[in-house]
């Protein structure tokens, strides 16, 4: 409802230039224009390359795509590295960040090194990780044969494939999970903690009767950010894969680029954009109920 409320402000304001203000202005230019160009790319035909290139044509282009077979691999693709990544760096960083949740004496430094690959660019990142997959002079592959274990099912493989880029995924942004779990760990106060001893639960009983209950605000805002995160990869797919092969780790994301800047069709490119982005909505707004009824219940 704040959103709603501060858009009429907003719309109101750009009806009339003498109330206009910086912020009206920045989210006009940054947010409301490339949206709207987008949405009306959208529905015109807008091939590039072609003579007749920009065109009014309604909603064909949604309904072509949605019949395009294509766009269903690349859901299907998007929702198997979704649920893999979201589902893993949950569970991998919720259980670190308990582990953590002690003093560890002259060893705190240790805390701070599940930090490393946040400070690392996504492209870095994708470009480090080929390198050490590749069979030829991969590092991966290298220890894998010395210590006489399977390397067949790497990045030519399509099941390979999709599990390392979801490993990649799991060792980049897992530390944002952690991170957001160890805050929420570090409000817990300590006489909470401690009157759980005395009911005589156990280090078990105390995470699952106890922590999580009062970590549940922050696990939806941390769900929430994996699952936007998750929703618009590209880069790391991009550089290790392209998509490959035979399109069985090609995104919805890529799949986008790929209409637009390499086959210069911005129309359909535009509209696939506009239906990943309404998914995320529903998501997201799904996320923020929940959010809102836990609130509503404490």
């Amino acid at each position: 409802m704040k959103l709603l409320a501060d858009t009429q402000v907003w719309l109101w304001q750009l009806g009339d230039p003498k109330r206009l203000d910086p912020t009206a202005l920045a989210m006009l230019l940054v947010f409301f224009y490339p949206l709207a160009m987008s949405l009306w790319t959208s529905l015109h035909y807008a091939v590039f390359t072609q003579p007749d290139r920009y065109r009014f044509v309604g909603l064909q282009n949604y309904l072509v795509m949605l019949e395009d077979e294509l766009l269903w691999n690349a859901l299907r693709n998007s929702l198997i590295f979704f649920v893999g990544t979201l589902v893993g760096t949950m569970v991998l960083g919720t259980l670190i960040a308990l582990l953590l949740d002690r003093d560890l004496g002259g060893f705190n430094w240790v805390k701070t090194l599940y930090l490393v690959p946040m400070v690392i660019a996504p492209v870095v990142v994708g470009i480090q990780w080929r390198f050490m997959l590749n069979d030829t002079f991969g590092v991966i592959p290298y220890f894998m044969k010395a210590l006489h274990l399977p390397t067949s099912a790497w990045l030519t493989e399509p099941v390979g494939a999709m599990a390392w880029l979801i490993g990649v995924d799991l060792w980049y942004y897992t530390p944002v999970v952690i991170l957001l779990v160890s805050a929420g760990l570090a409000t817990v106060p300590v006489e909470v903690r401690e009157a759980a001893k005395l009911d005589g639960a156990d280090a078990v009983e105390t995470v699952r009767y106890v922590l999580l209950p009062i970590l549940k605000p922050i696990l939806v805002v941390a769900l929430l950010i994996r699952t936007i995160g998750g929703l618009r990869a590209f880069d790391t797919i991009f550089i290790i894969t392209e998509g490959g092969p035979s399109r069985a780790t090609e995104v919805a994301n890529l799949f986008v680029y790929k209409l637009g800047f390499r086959f210069f069709d911005m129309g359909k490119a535009s509209a696939v954009a506009w239906l990943l982005l309404i998914i995320a909505v529903v998501l997201s707004g799904l996320y923020l109920r929940a959010l809102r009824g836990h609130r509503a219940t404490v």
